[in-house]
């Protein structure tokens, strides 16, 4: 589940996590200890935001 908590003797596993869409496998870390699972199942994407022309903007000033 997203929520559990990742302990030292899960290291070296592979989960599968859910994140509302797809199963996405999470092979955990010794740096992953103390986490949750579903913080290395991102559940959005990041489209970038529209940046404007550096040409125009250098105009501008």
């Amino acid at each position: 589940a997203r929520g559990s908590m990742v302990t030292p003797d899960m290291i070296g596993l592979t989960f599968a996590v859910h994140n509302g869409r797809k199963f996405i496998p999470v092979y955990v870390t010794e740096h992953m200890v103390g986490h949750k699972l579903g913080e290395f199942s991102p559940t959005r994407t990041f489209h970038s935001h529209a940046g404007g022309d550096k040409k125009s903007k250098m105009g501008k000033r």
